[in-house]
């Protein structure tokens, strides 16, 4: 199974949604949210996990809520083959 269209998208949406002074995150987050729509499309027999987070994410993001939309794309891609969760160290 290769998911790299998910996977891109996902990475795609989190770009699209990082928060930066003089952005209109409305339209970011809509871009976004069109982009995660057809990649799951594409996607249908990715992990129900992966799938599952880019769903609540997308509902985050039909209201505005960036951050907890961005912390569920990133445990998504944890799921995704391939690829592994990001651990932060410690300091």
């Amino acid at each position: 199974m290769n998911h790299t269209s998910l996977d891109r998208a996902i990475r795609d949406a989190l770009a699209l949604i990082r928060v930066t002074a003089g952005t209109d995150l409305a339209i970011q987050a809509e871009q976004a949210r069109k982009c995660l729509a057809q990649a799951m499309m594409e996607s249908p027999d990715a992990p129900q996990q992966a799938l599952a987070h880019v769903a609540a994410a997308d509902e985050h993001l039909e209201y505005g809520e960036l951050m907890e939309a961005r912390m569920l794309l990133t445990a998504a891609r944890g799921y995704l083959p391939g690829r592994r969760a990001v651990v932060a160290a410690r300091a």
